[in-house]
């Protein structure tokens, strides 16, 4: 009769587990979505970050930098659409340093940033590179899709870039849609030929805000390179830059180079 007795009350236990382990699943959807929905409200800020990110120095970076973000040329509505959009960010595990963060759009006002967990070991400075390299990506995701909907105000922004229309031969590689078609490697083309000054004063701003005190002199115009070395702009520096450029970026990771 005990062991009987044993089985039912085993599933009983298991069943009370498995609906609080779904009720405190529930929860937490629940408790992100509202941080979503409340960041989305604030129409103060057009760049919004979530961050469920256990990185210790993010929330101070995120703060700073949402400052600089929000006063600079990106928030002219040249770019956005009047509503701008929010961005979660949350830890993942890659499988090397190389590679620091992945954008995702989720829906129209929503990006996914997977940041990599070896961001645990960067500087602050490296860490506002991150988020401004992968804002960047965001906003040229959102300015392509609202583009190809045929929204004025974003075809009217592609076309000021300067860009040649209709180069369907990408004998240029610089239109701007087709670079869109590229993948990561194509909207980094465009990043170096359309923001990389902005991206720069961005984070001299960044810098100037942020509290915590600089005992690097990184340069702002080194690190902005981080994750655009396949474009054709750096491929033209000097060899000697290039190697300059490279330890900067590694050594604000924390990253040791033999």
């Amino acid at each position: 009769m005990k062991s009987l007795f044993i089985i039912p009350v085993l599933s009983l236990f298991n069943f009370f587990g498995r609906q609080n382990n779904n009720a405190t699943l529930t929860e937490l959807q629940f408790s992100n979505q509202s941080r979503i929905n409340q960041a989305a409200s604030d129409s103060s800020e057009y760049y919004r970050f979530i961050n469920a990110s256990s990185l210790k120095h993010l929330p101070l970076v995120i703060k700073d930098l949402n400052v600089a973000l929000n006063k600079s040329k990106f928030k002219d509505e040249d770019f956005l659409n009047g509503v701008g959009f929010t961005i979660y960010l949350y830890d993942f595990d890659f499988k090397s340093f190389e590679k620091s963060a992945v954008a995702q759009r989720i829906s129209d006002t929503l990006y996914h940033v997977k940041l990599n967990r070896y961001n645990s070991r960067a500087t602050d400075k490296a860490l506002a590179v991150t988020l401004i390299h992968e804002t960047m990506h965001c906003l040229l995701l959102d300015l392509h899709r609202r583009a190809t909907l045929g929204d004025n105000k974003a075809a009217a922004c592609v076309l000021n870039f300067g860009l040649p229309k209709n180069d369907t031969s990408n004998f240029f590689n610089n239109d701007f849609f087709v670079l869109m078609n590229c993948g990561e490697r194509g909207q980094h083309e465009l990043m170096h030929q359309l923001f990389y000054p902005q991206m720069v004063a961005l984070l001299k701003d960044f810098e100037s805000i942020h509290n915590r005190a600089f005992l690097d002199h990184y340069k702002a115009e080194y690190l902005i390179w981080s994750g655009l070395q396949f474009t054709n702009g750096y491929k033209k520096l000097r060899d000697e830059e290039k190697e300059d450029i490279e330890l900067t970026i590694w050594r604000a990771k924390g990253i040791k180079i033999d």
